[in-house]
């Protein structure tokens, strides 16, 4: 991932490390930011706040469900699987799936792998 609008985009492949960060960095960014600006909304008494409050929460979980679409596609499954999350016990089985199954070795229909990309672009030293 190359700058900050892949965090908020569909297309492209996540591994497990990289999934299991943005996950826990991104909610707690979210949960943080939505905090202070729900205690400066009640502070003040204004409703001036509710608009970056909603924009906070409304980018965290766009950027959540990118990232988990990203992660099912370097496991070759289609985005749409996504919404297996909601489905009472399917979503353990899907979250652990998510967290510790290993991707799709090489290319896919979804990308190239997120691994070799990474030793390919010089960011890992082999």
């Amino acid at each position: 991932m190359d700058n900050l609008l892949d965090l908020f985009s569909f297309e492209g492949r996540a591994n497990r490390a990289w999934y299991f960060w943005h996950i826990l960095l991104d909610d707690l960014v979210m949960f943080t930011l939505a905090t202070v600006f729900a205690v400066l909304m009640f502070v003040t008494g204004t409703p001036l706040f509710a608009v970056p409050l909603a924009g906070v929460v409304i980018g965290g979980i766009w950027a959540g469900v990118a990232v988990t679409v990203k992660r099912l596609h370097d496991l070759d499954r289609p985005g749409w699987h996504w919404w297996l999350l909601l489905i009472p016990l399917v979503n353990i089985y899907m979250g652990l799936v998510l967290l510790f199954a290993k991707g799709t070795q090489g290319p896919n229909q979804f990308g190239r792998d997120p691994l070799m990309a990474a030793k390919v672009d010089g960011y890992l030293e082999a």
